[in-house]
């Protein structure tokens, strides 16, 4: 059996000489290691980097789907959607550019970072609707793509190319080494005869065979099976090393067939652009164009075709669709030469055309440094029409088509100017009143509704000359215009607008009454200037709402007077609440099954240095006004826990919270704290809140609450059956006691529906399985008929008014008497 190598086969044949052995074996092992290295070669250097640049042409192609198409997005979500998409592509990209063994893709990767810095901006403009600049951003952001699909497309050639070459030599290689074995063979055969003649004629056949699969490898022919591949010898080698470059050729074949379906679908998405496209070179000649740029011109398809002369299509679009009053060769020539005075400057610009019809296309030209030029086409007939119905709408309401607060000032400056010369106008404020409570218990859409029913009643009570216009929210003002406008005009349409107000709307079958506050102000009898007008204004509005309500009222020199005041009130509170001047009285609170006090309810109370006394209606609404009522409230929380904690321990604390103390703190984490720092048990807090709390937001009030409860702390609804909210309340909010309003008590005595109420109330409650308090009990009249009525509780002045702190254990020793005295 003769051995596997084919030296040692020679060499047991018997005669080869030691050169021709050398040189024959030498020659077989040079070819198959250099045949391998050209397999790796090939491998690294062909395959991955036409993969690799194929996998980059195609995140490029779809960063610049995304980006180009981004000035025609109206949707700012979609926008952002994109914005984040490139930059997700556009890392891909670097990822890859870093990774990648070849420094030839390193270029790209510095391309990439301008190209990125061009998708941003036009995302920027887009999105601030900036559209001619976002265009122009297109352009720069085009021409960097451009350099970068050129320097992938020189990467794909020149892999090609090495694998084209490497595959060549491999031929000539064999071909080569093919002389060698034959004169090797000859030699072999004078020296060895027959036996060496039938090993040479076996290893020149398997070679031939080899060579032969690697010629038709070079030619695509793939689908053939390599022989030898089961050989154990250096042919059998190089038979396994052929199989694995066939594979890499299959594989390099595929990326390259891929990369003409990126091609193909680079022609379906250039076809399908929403702008017209067309590239010229230097000759003035047609490169390429897309189906929209044909449609955008009406040109013929053999106008379409590559080699086209610029000068044809021109004519034919001046001759057809071009809307110029001039002769179309004039106006060829003429173009033509602008054209060339552009280009030879080598920056982009652009041009407009205009189009039979009204269409509007602009084109924006980038030349190229061979002298030729890309440019895009872009139909701007809609967004021109966009631009002025924006342009529209910056001036005027969008719910009720009024002038808008900018639109506003703008009149009311040129009002002024005319004033300044002689005129005369009114400027009348208006705030709707009880607009809040609309929106609060019917909903937005009904307010909605109602402000546009507003907006039309107030433009048919103003004159055509007049300027009525929305500031925002439920304030709208009106500027009277005219020849000799004073006060008897203004007051005549004031009074027009109170009435068509004050008449009940008919919303989405609710019937709604709600009326208006006007303050006037006269120019330029009130103000020269506008800041000082709209002041005025405010400040004779302010009047008028402290006034009532549902009433005009012209501005006086007077009034600044109350405005002072008023903000030396709102000094002194800030003040009072730095300083700690705030001080708690308590009001005991009875149960009249038991007939002994069960607690007592918080008040707060401002003793003002100078003033004195100053009345809680006048400083917790300016408080929740100025937002000190948050810290208030957390402080009458602790401070009233502390002082309860010195009581007997069967009395009770209550203390109120605003609707906007609640929204201003985390009331349960201040609870907790109140609790904590004074070691009063959460069984003895309670905390009274308001109807109009409810109204805000259900899910965050319900859950709220539901946490105070979990703590301990017990929830009484206060002033029940003043405020707007539905009994549903009562059954989703967890409320242990229903105070029932003072309104109602006070009244008890002289009217019996006030009677029922109380009833009504009393079983209700009872029903649900709470509590109720009646306040204002100040008569044993009152006291008699809320016991008659099943009340559990009552408070009022009968037993005692509001004290101090301090005389709360004295007071609730009186109350015990009068209460056995009374039994």
């Amino acid at each position: 059996m003769l051995p596997r190598n084919i030296a040692a086969r020679l060499y047991c044949a018997g005669g080869l000489t030691l050169a021709s052995l050398a040189v024959l074996s030498l020659s077989a092992v040079c070819y198959v290691k250099w045949t391998e290295l050209v397999v790796v070669r090939v491998k690294e250097h062909a395959i991955d980097r036409a993969g690799l640049a194929a996998d980059i042409e195609i995140l490029l192609e779809r960063h610049r789907r995304i980006v180009e198409s981004a000035p025609a997005q109206p949707d700012r979500d979609v926008i952002d959607h994109n914005r984040d998409l490139s930059e997700i592509i556009a890392g891909s990209i670097q990822t890859k550019v870093q990774n990648a063994p070849d420094p030839f893709l390193q270029p790209v990767g510095a391309h990439l970072q301008d190209l990125v810095a061009h998708a941003r901006r036009i995302f920027d403009l887009t999105a601030s609707l900036a559209k001619d600049e976002s265009a122009g951003a297109v352009k720069d952001y085009v021409k960097a793509a451009d350099r970068m699909q050129d320097l992938l497309q020189l990467h794909r050639e020149h892999s090609l190319e090495v694998a084209e070459r490497h595959v060549t030599g491999l031929v000539a290689r064999g071909q080569s080494l093919t002389k060698w074995f034959t004169a090797a063979a000859i030699l072999i055969l004078i020296c060895v005869g027959p036996l060496a003649l039938i090993i040479i004629s076996d290893v020149v056949r398997r070679i031939k065979s080899i060579t032969e699969s690697m010629r038709r490898i070079a030619l695509n022919d793939t689908a053939l099976a390599v022989p030898s591949t089961h050989d154990h010898d250096e042919i059998g080698e190089m038979a396994r090393a052929l199989e694995v470059f066939k594979r890499n050729a299959i594989t390099l074949l595929g990326n390259t067939q891929e990369i003409e379906k990126l091609n193909g679908w680079f022609d379906i998405a250039l076809n399908n652009m929403a702008r017209g496209l067309s590239m010229f070179d230097a000759e003035r000649r047609l490169i390429v164009c897309n189906r929209r740029y044909r449609e955008l011109y009406g040109i013929p398809d053999e106008l379409a075709l590559p080699g086209t002369e610029l000068t044809r299509i021109a004519q034919h679009w001046l001759r057809d669709a071009a809307d110029t009053e001039a002769e179309p060769q004039v106006t060829l020539d003429n173009w033509l030469s602008r054209l060339e005075r552009n280009l030879e400057n080598g920056q982009p610009f652009l041009e407009t055309h205009r189009f039979k019809g009204g269409r509007t296309v602009m084109v924006n030209f980038q030349p190229l440094d061979d002298g030729g030029w890309v440019d895009v086409h872009e139909d701007i007939t809609e967004k021109r029409l966009a631009e002025a119905r924006i342009n529209e709408l910056a001036r005027f309401d969008t719910l009720t088509s009024l002038a808008n607060r900018h639109h506003f000032l703008e009149e009311l400056d040129t009002s002024l100017a005319h004033a300044n010369s002689g005129g005369t106008f009114a400027l009348l404020w208006i705030d709707l009143d009880k607009f809040k409570a609309v929106n609060d218990t019917l909903g937005h859409p009904i307010g909605d509704a109602l402000l546009e029913v507003v907006s039309k009643r107030l433009r048919e009570c103003a004159r055509g000359t007049d300027l009525v216009a929305r500031l925002g929210g439920d304030e709208f003002a009106v500027l009277q215009r005219g020849d000799a406008i004073g006060e008897s005009q203004a007051r005549a349409l004031a009074t027009r607008l109170l009435g068509a107000l004050a008449t009940p709307f008919l919303i989405s079958g609710h019937s709604i009454s709600i009326g208006a506050s006007i303050g006037i102000a006269l120019a330029p009898e009130h103000g020269t200037e506008a800041d000082d007008l709209l002041k005025n204004a405010d400040i004779a509005l302010y009047r008028a709402k402290t006034a009532g309500r549902g009433t005009c009222v012209f501005y006086s020199n007077e009034f600044e007077q109350t405005i002072k005041a008023r903000r030396q009130i709102e000094v002194d509170l800030r003040r009072a609440v730095a300083a700690g001047e705030l001080m708690l009285y308590y009001q005991p609170i009875i149960d009249l099954a038991r007939r002994h006090v069960t607690g007592c309810e918080a008040l707060m109370r401002w003793r003002h240095p100078v003033k004195g006394m100053i009345p809680p209606s006048e400083f917790i609404p300016l408080a929740e006004e100025i937002g000190l009522i948050g810290v208030m409230g957390e402080w009458a929380l602790d401070q009233a826990c502390r002082d309860a904690s010195g009581w007997p321990a069967h009395i009770k604390v209550a203390v109120n919270l605003s609707a906007s103390q609640f929204a201003a703190t985390d009331l349960v984490a201040v609870t907790r704290s109140a609790l904590v720092n004074s070691g009063l048990s959460p069984q003895r807090l309670e905390l009274e809140v308001t109807e109009s709390l409810l109204l805000k937001d259900n899910a965050g009030t319900l859950q709220t609450l539901s946490q105070l409860r979990d703590i301990g702390v017990a929830i009484a609804l206060d002033d029940f059956g003043t405020g707007y909210a539905s009994l549903s309340y009562l059954r989703s909010f967890p409320i242990d006691k229903i105070k029932i309003d003072q309104s109602f008590v006070r009244d008890l005595p002289r009217r019996g529906d006030c009677v029922a109420i109380v009833r009504a109330v009393v079983d209700l409650a009872k029903t649900l399985g709470m509590r109720t308090v009646a306040e204002g009990v100040e008569t044993i009249e009152h006291l008699d008929q809320v016991t008659a009525a099943g009340c559990d509780e009552v408070q009022g002045y009968h037993f005692s008014r509001p004290v101090p702190a301090h005389e709360v254990v004295a007071i609730l020793e009186g109350c015990g008497r009068r209460l056995q005295e009374a039994a």
